[in-house]
C-alpha cells in the first residue's frame, strides 16, 4: 500500500524529510510515543534505518531526524526528485516499509553529466 508520494524540495534534501499529513496512522507509533526507528528497504534491496520523531504542537507531523542524509547522499537526490513510501503488511512478520526513488527530468540530466 502506498503511504505517500513526495516531490522533494531543497528543505527535504538539506534539512529533513517531513511525512505528509495523514501518514501517522500507518506508522508503528504506540500511545504516548514521540519517536520510532523505521527500517525501510529501497528498490535495490538495501535496508535503511530512519529515526523518526513526531513534531510537538497542535499540528503533529512526523519527520526523519537521522539516516535521511545518508540516503540522500547515497542516492544523489536533488530537488524535484520523487520519493514514494510503501507499507506492506505480512500476517507473519508484520509491517514492512519500502522507499522508491524516481528522478525528475532535470536531475536525471545532472546525474548523466556526473557519470
Amino acid at each position: 500500500m502506498e503511504l505517500f508520494t513526495k516531490v522533494l524540495t531543497n528543505i527535504d534534501i538539506e534539512r529533513r524529510l517531513f511525512f505528509p499529513d495523514g501518514c501517522l496512522p500507518a506508522l508503528p507509533l504506540s500511545e504516548g510515543c514521540h519517536g520510532i526507528e523505521l527500517e525501510v528497504k529501497d528498490d535495490a534491496g538495501i535496508l535503511w534505518n530512519f529515526r523518526c520523531t513526531k513534531q510537538s504542537g497542535a499540528k503533529q507531523k512526523m519527520f526523519i531526524v537521522s539516516g535521511w542524509f545518508q540516503f540522500v547522499q547515497s542516492k544523489r537526490l536533488h530537488s524535484g526528485d520523487i520519493v514514494i513510501f510503501y507499507r506492506e503488511d505480512d500476517m507473519f512478520t508484520g509491517a514492512h516499509y519500502k522507499i522508491e526513488v524516481k528522478r525528475s527530468n532535470t536531475s536525471s540530466s545532472v546525474h548523466k553529466k556526473e557519470i
